[in-house]
């Protein structure tokens, strides 16, 4: 999953289920979507954050094996070209997770790239989040993180087990069926990747242009791809540490790396030193995108003057944080339905890192490496291998060689017969920031399907240095 320099260390009874769910969700790729025609627009919820678009609601069957039975709904919110006489086709866009809210997608990018415009731009909310039909796991095993799928039944019986990759992207293409589509483009960021490289082998003829950035490998299963990514974080600090140093005139941190890592060592072992410590989280944030780093230096230099003083700590740790319950819940059932169950041969090395190893990195790699969210929710189905053998033009895939979460274009890339435009850097997700380079070359390629550059420079940080508001902050 990550290229490049060595790690810093920090301180601080299934196979019957799984046959018996399988024949309830086998699929015939490429069968027809079945959805409502004529969704009625209206406002988007106020909490979604899309003041942009507006938003209707597609009734979708629960599960596509039995297209005749229960439905749900799932919401899509649209945003219009400019010039409708003159748009160069609907655009639908996903932001990774799974769990990632979807409505307010395309609102904050169509004002960065005002060029997204040319398109209708379309984002379809996935199954099991709020304001589609959502999970209800009202009673989680007490044991943190395993989710309990009996609990995600009592509300919905069946539906936990349709909440999988496949099925949003068939809801996706009942969406396109209700909206009048011949053909659709797609964007995605990291899980959105896998999202639209299942689109595109279920429906190939129903894909214009398809652009997937910061890729997860679809060679990899998922317990194996999260647990890459606390080591892929662990690996980002050396950039970070980097650049603090670089700026020890400002924040006064250290003018080494090394100097750097013992001040984060020691604010995260006076936090509890675990992961869920403020600056761990804002840590992992930051790791994501270099326009974070500001605010993590500034965070760091107010707790070592005041450990009373958290806030951009605490600003950056939030996101990581589940601002949703159905947000978490739709990811486990996601990646549990699909890649289900406890690793024994992990077990036990997770127990002596939890026990023995201060690194929350390697604690964190260990419990996932053990399958333990998965504990209790046995495997429905098996994920889709992809294939882009039937799509019209190759797909542009976007990727950074220090992405510490997804790393896998060239996997992808092999799959779907796409091209990779590689990023400089480490940032996870790159369309729409600043970035002229690429944004002008993927623009190009939605427009015409051309593939022009295959390396681009790293977007710049714009964030104030140093920082002096928290966002949002009133």
């Amino acid at each position: 999953m990550r290229a490049g320099r060595g790690r810093t260390w920090v301180a601080g009874g299934r196979g019957l289920a799984l046959t018996a769910l399988l024949g309830v969700a086998a699929l015939l790729p490429g069968a027809p979507a079945t959805a409502e025609p004529a969704p009625a627009w209206g406002p988007c919820p106020a909490e979604a954050g899309a003041e942009k678009a507006s938003c209707a609601t597609v009734s979708v069957p629960m599960n596509y094996a039995d297209p005749d039975g229960a439905r749900i709904e799932v919401m899509v919110s649209r945003i219009p070209a400019l010039d409708p006489a003159r748009s160069r086709g609907a655009l639908f866009g996903n932001p990774g997770g799974p769990g990632g809210d979807s409505l307010s997608f395309w609102s904050g990018p169509s004002t960065r790239v005002p060029q997204l415009r040319e398109f209708d731009l379309f984002a379809v909310q996935p199954r099991g989040l709020r304001w589609s039909t959502p999970l209800s796991c009202s009673s989680l095993l007490d044991i943190a993180p395993i989710t309990d799928r009996a609990a995600c039944e009592v509300a919905r019986p069946g539906y936990p087990a349709t909440v999988t990759s496949e099925s949003v992207a068939r809801d996706m293409d009942a969406v396109r069926e209700a909206l009048g589509l011949d053909r659709i483009s797609f964007f995605g960021v990291s899980w959105g990747t896998y999202l639209g490289a299942v689109y595109a082998t279920l429906f190939p003829g129903r894909v214009d242009k398809l652009v997937l950035d910061s890729n997860v490998d679809p060679n990899v299963s998922w317990v194996d791809q999260v647990a890459r990514v606390p080591a892929g974080v662990a690996d980002r600090l050396n950039d970070i540490f980097d650049w603090i140093a670089a700026n020890d005139s400002i924040y006064g941190l250290g003018a080494t790396r090394e100097e750097v890592l013992a001040e984060w060592k020691r604010q995260s072992a006076s936090q509890s030193g675990g992961w869920s410590s403020p600056i761990v989280g804002a840590t992992t944030y930051a790791a994501y995108g270099r326009s974070a780093w500001p605010y993590l230096a500034q965070g760091m230099r107010e707790y070592r003057d005041d450990p009373e003083q958290l806030r951009f700590l605490k600003y950056l740790a939030r996101p990581a944080a589940v601002s949703d319950m159905t947000s978490g819940w739709m990811r486990d059932a996601t990646r549990c339905n699909e890649d289900s169950g406890l690793n024994p041969a992990a077990l036990t090395t997770m127990a002596v890192t939890l026990l023995t190893d201060s690194d929350p990195f390697a604690q964190q790699e260990a419990l996932m490496r053990a399958g333990i969210t998965c504990a209790a929710w046995p495997q429905t189905t098996r994920r889709v291998p992809v294939d882009g053998a039937g799509l019209a033009v190759r797909p542009m895939l976007v990727q950074s060689p220090r992405d510490p979460a997804t790393s896998g274009a060239p996997a992808m890339a092999a799959a779907l017969g796409g091209d990779i435009l590689w990023v400089e850097g480490g940032d996870h997700g790159h369309f729409t920031r600043p970035n002229p380079t690429l944004n002008t070359a993927v623009l190009h390629y939605l427009r015409t399907g051309e593939f022009t550059i295959d390396s681009a420079p790293e977007a710049p940080i714009t964030t104030p240095n140093p920082p002096t508001v928290v966002p949002g902050a009133r």
